[in-house]
């Protein structure tokens, strides 16, 4: 469900490997949390292979973002499709989660992505 990509003190990459929907929200949360270390400010979602999030992907997303904001860290978001970006636009995400270009974050983090 979830794979690190790379930790880098104080930030990590975190991928998504399935689409976030009601059936595997719980296991999501529960992975996604797991992999949070101490030390960690910054977590950067990899979108590229999550092609559909319903209602309650969106409820876990922002669930994991608030945990994370009450431990200190923060959620930015990378590699929505049209049509998910277009979804989290709609939805007023994008002020929560900070949404980020794929070409930034590969310079950011050569090599990873």
């Amino acid at each position: 469900m979830v794979e690190l990509l790379l930790v880098q003190s104080p930030e990590a990459v975190v991928k998504i490997t399935e689409d976030l929907k009601m059936e595997n929200a719980r296991e999501f949360y529960e992975d996604f949390l797991a992999l949070h270390q101490p030390g960690i400010t910054d977590i950067f979602l990899d979108f590229r292979e999550v092609r559909f999030v319903d209602s309650s992907g969106i409820g876990i997303l922002l669930k994991c973002e608030k945990d994370l904001r009450e431990r200190g860290a923060k959620i930015s978001i990378f590699g929505l499709g049209k049509s998910l970006l277009s979804v989290f636009k709609l939805a007023g995400l994008l002020p929560v989660l900070p949404h980020y270009e794929v070409s930034e974050i590969s310079s950011r983090f050569p090599g990873v992505i």
